[in-house]
């Protein structure tokens, strides 16, 4: 059964560890996603490399570039936004205002560089470009993002698109998606979280594509869940087999 033409359900955190990976596998196999976002600065990688060259059911993956948590692919010698153990600081990375100089921008290009090309060089043909915890859409992080997807000829996943509350958010991921798309480098027209999309974004023009962000996993009891809200990957399963059912074909 095939996922609404104009809905890209992209599944985050490939190679997060087992329990996500079989996840992602099995939601593949079921034709409940038709796109992914691999880290590649986990132990689980080349385990993660195994299983894709192995399943051609996945397909459409991208680099999930990872500046939150686990150590850089790099030798990254900006020890401030590592904590003792040499892992990334989110609290310091995730600074939405924070100036950045310019070694410490070279430093982080570099990084998402090395952490794209670990990708291609196992031999994964990449489609697109995100980050974990969104923080491509960060000030001081965006053009980094952006140069690299340009450089690989990658889709960019834009930040979500819709109204969470704060006007100064909004304009400014307006902003950031509108520079994006003037470069044809988007990778939708919208980004929605699961529950925005039920309801307000399912009766969105065929001509308008939607990426939907989930997090597939197991959770102990073996159902399929979300491991970042829990409800999403349900929510979307259920979504997706009432519009099979309901011969929702728009």
């Amino acid at each position: 059964m095939p996922i609404p033409p104009n809905i890209i359900a992209n599944a985050d955190d490939l190679g997060l560890n087992q329990s996500v990976n079989r996840s992602i596998l099995h939601c593949f196999e079921q034709g409940y996603i038709n796109s992914t976002s691999l880290l590649t600065n986990t132990v689980y990688f080349e385990e993660t490399v195994n299983m894709i060259h192995e399943n051609p059911s996945m397909h459409n993956i991208g680099v999930h570039v990872n500046l939150a948590e686990f150590k850089p692919v790099t030798n990254f010698d900006q020890h401030f936004f590592l904590d003792e153990n040499g892992n990334w600081d989110f609290g310091k990375v995730n600074k939405k205002l924070k100036f950045i100089d310019k070694q410490a921008r070279d430093a982080f290009s570099k990084e998402i560089f090395a952490q794209v090309d670990k990708a291609l060089a196992n031999h994964i043909t990449i489609t697109h470009l995100d980050s974990h915890c969104h923080i491509h859409t960060l000030p001081f992080f965006f053009n980094l993002f952006v140069k690299a997807a340009k450089h690989y000829k990658l889709k960019l996943r834009l930040a979500q698109t819709y109204y969470e509350g704060s006007s100064v958010n909004f304009l400014y991921r307006q902003f950031i998606n509108n520079l994006v798309k003037l470069n044809g480098n988007n990778y939708s027209d919208l980004v929605e979280t699961m529950d925005y999309f039920l309801k307000n974004g399912k009766n969105t023009p065929i001509n308008k594509s939607i990426e939907i962000v989930l997090h597939p996993d197991f959770d102990s009891s073996g159902r399929l869940t979300d491991h970042y809200d829990n409800m999403s990957v349900k929510e979307w399963i259920e979504y997706f087999t009432n519009y099979h059912q309901l011969g929702d074909h728009r």
